[in-house]
């Protein structure tokens, strides 16, 4: 599960595999919803908008996406298509090439997603926050679509969804003690390799592997984060130190055999 995110305020560089990569935020599509306007960092949520990197004639960009894919097949008008897709904020990475919102899009549209991290629930209540500790960009593999509405009244508000999900897989050993999946975390060469065009099944399949690095971290934070219209830097704060890297065990066991780790519960 991904479903909550936060972003820097400005990605202008980015650095894969030894190469800078210039980034320029590419215009508008005509028509494109007005909510695409609205700039959210913090707790970014289902159907709010994030920045999305994708590639264009050799050329990275950023442009800003729903976050919960709309097929461009969907009929219905704006309110309805974003009403029956609103849970399509993540793709599983076992079901991209039978699902027919999907399919299409693994095999032309990728794209990145760069986060300062996400937040999960272990226990549905409890709200943790998951990064890098060097605080670098984490790269989200996703999809995304276009889709347009005929509907005369979709007009005014912008008649053209663009939007994406995020692809996740199992989880890796840290990853797991707070969830059973996890986004697929790229880096260097294969972050690159992702957008390129061409790639065929069997290509994409190797890239569905459990992220481990030694430099993620992640801690509890207040219960604010629950609160989707929250958009503060609050949802962020620690209250807890971070949970160590080593054992393997499920967070909400570890916290129970360690009040330690709750020194900073408010």
């Amino acid at each position: 599960m991904c479903g909550r995110v936060n972003q820097f305020a400005s990605v202008a560089e980015l650095s894969l595999a030894g190469k800078q990569m210039r980034l320029e935020r590419r215009a508008r599509k005509k028509d494109e919803d007005k909510r695409s306007e609205e700039k959210v960092l913090n707790n970014i949520c289902p159907t709010d908008y994030a920045d999305v990197l994708t590639m264009q004639s050799e050329q990275m960009g950023i442009e800003r996406m729903r976050f919960g894919l709309v097929p461009a097949w969907a009929k219905g008008s704006k309110a309805e298509v974003a009403k029956k897709f609103v849970h399509t904020f993540n793709a599983r990475s076992e079901g991209l090439f039978d699902l027919a919102s999907f399919r299409g899009p693994i095999l032309r549209q990728r794209c990145l997603v760069p986060v300062r991290g996400w937040h999960e629930w272990p226990d549905r209540a409890t709200p943790y926050f998951i990064h890098r500790r060097d605080d670098a960009p984490l790269l989200l593999a996703g999809i995304w679509d276009v889709w347009e509405s005929p509907f005369p009244e979709d007009f005014e508000s912008g008649r053209v969804i663009t939007s994406m999900s995020v692809i996740t897989t199992p989880p890796g050993r840290y990853m797991a003690k707070f969830h059973d999946r996890s986004p697929l975390i790229l880096e260097g060469e294969e972050a690159l390799s992702w957008l390129q065009p061409g790639h065929q099944a069997e290509d994409l399949r190797s890239f569905f592997k459990p992220y481990e690095s030694e430099l993620l971290e992640a801690y509890r934070v207040s219960t604010v984060a629950n609160q989707a219209h929250n958009k503060s830097e609050e949802t962020l704060r620690p209250i807890a130190p971070p949970v160590p890297q080593a054992g393997n065990e499920p967070v909400t066991e570890a916290e129970a055999s360690n009040p330690q780790l709750l020194l900073f519960d408010s």
